[in-house]
């Protein structure tokens, strides 16, 4: 009977595995979604939760404070608003809050200031020089990294393409971020249907410094896992990251800390830039 059972399960029509896409196509298209939508995100609130958790030398936990944010995001990054609202599980006092709205209310406006006194020229040249720096970077990332495809597994319901990443043997970076971006390897899943970042997990695999060891040392072993969903059926948000860094800071102040961020209750809504602080995050559609 065993036998037979056996013959059965070998003659029984295996269902065939779907191959993975082609892998530069696949890349081309993961690069087009690298690029944020300042317009749709401009128009989300959330709250951010902040674990800082300070190491010993054996890795265990010493010190720990949370700090949560309620965020909104303008249509360019200096519009950003992190409003603080609570410390170690207590809330920040009215005051404190009505304080932090006064300003950044007030900072919004001389940034409004600053711009009405640029030339829409040299505002132009600003901002190509920031997409054209961004772009390098970019570049820099699609061209020193060995991509290779492992398999399909699923996150949040999507269907994701795993995928790793390690520096090209003998690759010479180009930017100041590729110098950086070198030491590190890791795996990354992307979306087969939309080719958007759902997670990566990021290693440090050799000691980075920076200024020579003299601003910065990260030591290997250091760690990064991001992790981001799709909201509303309409756009990709973080929902957690993971860092845990080891090392030192300006030769003196040793680094061992993990950093871990949480991202929820992403809320949409439709104001103008300017913002009513207070009033958009307590009054979301």
């Amino acid at each position: 009977m065993f036998r037979l059972l056996l013959l059965i399960v070998a003659l029984w029509p295996q269902e065939q595995q779907n191959p993975l896409p082609d892998r530069d196509s696949f890349l081309s298209e993961f690069r087009k979604t690298l690029k944020r939508d300042e317009t749709l995100l401009s128009q989300y609130t959330y709250t951010q939760s902040e674990t800082e958790i300070t190491l010993d030398s054996k890795g265990k936990p010493k010190k720990t404070e949370v700090n949560v944010y309620q965020v909104t995001h303008g249509r360019e990054e200096w519009q950003t608003y992190r409003r603080h609202i609570s410390k170690n599980g207590v809330p920040l006092a009215e005051k404190d809050i009505e304080k932090q709205d006064r300003e950044e209310k007030e900072r919004v406006q001389k940034e409004l200031r600053k711009r009405q006194n640029q030339s829409d020229d040299k505002r132009l040249k600003e901002k190509a020089k920031e997409e054209r720096e961004e772009e390098e970077i970019t570049d820099e990332v699609f061209a020193m990294y060995d991509v290779q495809m492992v398999r399909r597994e699923e996150i949040g319901g999507h269907s994701t393409v795993l995928m790793t990443f390690k520096t090209k043997p003998n690759y010479k970076p180009k930017t100041r971020d590729g110098k950086i971006l070198q030491h590190i390897a890791g795996r990354v899943w992307v979306t087969e249907d939309d080719h958007q970042l759902a997670k990566i997990e990021a290693e440090i695999i050799d000691t980075i410094s920076i200024g020579a060891g003299l601003f910065a040392k990260l030591n290997k072993g250091s760690t990064l896992t991001f992790e981001r969903r799709k909201i509303n059926d309409e756009i990709w948000l973080p929902v957690k990251a993971d860092v845990t860094v080891n090392g030192r800071l300006l030769l003196l102040k040793g680094l061992n800390v993990r950093e871990v961020t949480e991202f929820s209750d992403h809320k949409k809504f439709n104001v103008d830039t300017i913002l009513s602080f207070g009033d958009v995050i307590k009054k979301p559609q």
